[in-house]
C-alpha cells in the first residue's frame, strides 16, 4: 500500500510537497502534521460556514473535527489522506489543502458532525430527498417510479468498486487556484491505483448544499439525497441542508 510518498509539485505552488499518508503514519509518526491538519479542516469549515451569501451556517465555533483522533477515526485503517503543504524556513512542514478517501460501507453510517451535532445519514437502496411536509432532518424514500434516470444509472453496476471522499478542503489564503481540482484529480488517481483493475469507480461525497453542491453538480455529481435542518440546530442563524452525491468515473 502506498503511504507517506511526496511529490513536488509546481503546478500547486513552489516548494510546495503533495503527500499520501495512511492514518496509522500520521497518528504514530506526524503528530505535529495531524495536529496542523485538523487545525486547517476546522478552519475551511468555520469560515464556509459563516461566510455563506445564505446567512450564518453554523457558528463560527462549531467544529467540523472535535479532536485529532475524529480525522483518524473516520478514515479508517483502509482509507488515506492527502495533504498539500509548504515548508517553513525552519523546515516544518505546514498543511495548506487537503482531502481523504475510504471505501464505501455500504451497510454503515455517514456522520455528519458539526460541533455538537451528530447525526446519522443512512443508506437507503432508493434514492433518499427531502420530504418538503416531513419535520426538519427527515429522509424520504422515492419509490422507483420516481427516481430519475440518472440516479437509476448510477445504480445500475453494484459490483463497482465504492469510495466515500472526506473533508476536500483548502486554505483561505490559497483558493481559486485550481489547488482543490489537482488535490481531487490526485485522489482519483490513488483510488484507481488501489482496485486490482481498471475500471470504472462509484463515488460518494456528502457536503453542505449551501456550500458545495454547486461545485461538485459542475463536476459530475448527482445529488441522491438531502436533509434538512432548520434554524437554532446547532446554533444556525438561518437553517441548513446536507446533500449526498453520487458519481461514476
Amino acid at each position: 500500500m502506498t503511504t507517506n510518498t511526496s511529490t513536488p509539485n509546481e503546478k500547486f505552488l513552489p516548494s510546495s510537497n503533495l503527500r499520501l499518508y495512511s492514518t496509522k503514519s500520521l497518528q504514530e509518526d506526524h503528530a505535529d502534521l495531524l495536529f496542523s491538519l485538523t487545525a486547517l479542516i476546522n478552519l475551511c469549515y468555520s469560515v464556509g460556514h459563516t461566510s455563506s451569501p445564505c446567512g450564518i451556517l453554523l457558528p463560527y465555533s462549531s467544529l467540523r473535527l472535535p479532536t485529532q483522533a475524529s480525522l483518524v477515526g473516520e478514515v479508517g485503517e483502509e482509507g488515506f489522506v492527502l495533504i498539500l503543504s509548504i515548508e517553513t524556513l525552519e523546515g516544518v512542514q505546514v498543511p495548506i489543502a487537503s482531502a481523504s478517501a475510504k471505501p464505501f460501507k455500504e451497510l454503515g453510517y455517514h456522520e455528519v458532525q458539526e460541533s455538537e451535532l451528530l447525526t446519522n445519514f443512512k443508506r437507503k437502496a432508493a434514492a433518499p430527498v427531502l420530504d418538503p411536509a416531513s419535520s426538519s432532518g427527515v429522509i424520504k424514500d422515492l419509490g422507483s417510479s420516481d427516481i430519475k434516470e440518472p440516479l437509476n444509472a448510477l445504480r445500475a453496476d453494484t459490483a463497482l468498486p465504492k469510495w466515500e471522499i472526506l473533508c476536500n478542503v483548502v486554505h483561505p489564503d490559497y483558493q481559486k487556484r485550481g489547488i482543490a481540482d489537482e488535490i481531487y484529480n490526485a485522489l482519483i488517481a490513488e483510488i484507481r491505483g488501489r482496485e486490482p483493475e481498471p475500471k470504472r469507480i462509484h463515488l460518494v461525497i456528502t457536503t453542505m448544499k449551501e456550500l458545495r453542491e454547486t461545485y461538485y453538480q459542475r463536476r459530475g455529481y448527482v445529488t441522491t439525497g438531502e436533509k434538512r435542518f432548520d434554524k437554532g440546530v446547532g446554533g444556525s442563524e438561518v437553517g441548513f441542508s446536507v446533500v449526498e452525491m453520487e458519481k461514476i468515473v
